[in-house]
């Protein structure tokens, strides 16, 4: 996980145009800008407290950095200047959303049709991922070992979804994935035709840290590392939290 600005500091981030969805959570909170080049898209602010760090830390940003005077941007983990802030045409985050029309969260591309499918599997395999409730998971953490907990991360939605990854995962009710290097099928599931899981990463287009959630319904999710957080009795209240105050 990417190192936070200090509160207070003039801040500013980019992410990948076909991350736009993930911006839909900032949409109710002042004072944010936006603007684009080309395939990447730029957010800026001069404010900031617990509450927006924590939202912005959740998006999977291509680089973060302090936005200093003259349009000067430090990055983060870095002790000098290290580049310019884009000359763009910037407007409100919320007037920018209304145009784009933005889905939930935790919705990401969709990887173009292929010709393959999942279907039911008598082989069990261990799930990595689980998909529950929040309000489940706060109790889960209110009552679990803190040591128990600390092999877990998750990743929020705008719907009050938490996918959890890590082993063994919590006994709660919810959906559960099994991991096949980069694809996550549901548990039960496996697919047709039969190929191996590196011809799933290259039809599915999963490089890097992303990660494509494949669901029932043949629907896919893309998620990258940077929107899974350690999951602590804080991190989640945090999370229910901003979600109640965003309905």
């Amino acid at each position: 996980m990417q190192k936070n600005r200090s509160n207070g500091e003039s801040w500013a981030l980019c992410v990948a145009l076909e991350d736009a969805a993930s911006l839909a959570p900032l949409r109710r909170i002042a004072g944010i800008e936006v603007g684009e080049a080309g395939a990447i898209i730029w957010l800026r602010g001069k404010q900031g407290d617990e509450k927006l760090d924590a939202s912005l830390a959740a998006l999977p940003a291509r680089a973060r950095y302090e936005w200093l005077n003259s349009n000067d941007l430090r990055q983060i983990d870095r002790r000098i200047p290290t580049g310019r802030l884009p000359t763009m045409q910037w407007q409100p985050l919320d007037t920018w959303l209304q145009v784009r029309m933005p889905v939930a969260a935790l919705a990401g591309e969709q990887p173009n049709q292929v010709p393959l499918r999942l279907v039911r599997s008598a082989c069990e395999q261990e799930p990595g991922l689980l998909l529950a409730d929040l309000a489940d998971m706060v109790r889960f953490a209110s009552m679990a070992a803190r040591v128990r907990l600390e092999r877990l991360q998750f990743a929020a939605n705008g719907n009050g979804k938490v996918l959890v990854r890590g082993r063994p995962l919590p006994s709660v009710p919810g959906q559960r994935f099994v991991l096949h290097g980069g694809v996550a099928v549901p548990a039960g599931f496996s697919w047709e035709p039969h190929v191996a899981p590196a011809v799933l990463a290259r039809r599915f287009a999963v490089s890097g840290d992303a990660l494509i959630i494949w669901n029932e319904d043949q629907a896919m999710t893309r998620l990258h590392s940077e929107q899974f957080f350690p999951l602590s009795r804080s991190a989640l209240r945090a999370t229910q939290l901003f979600y109640n105050e965003s309905k």
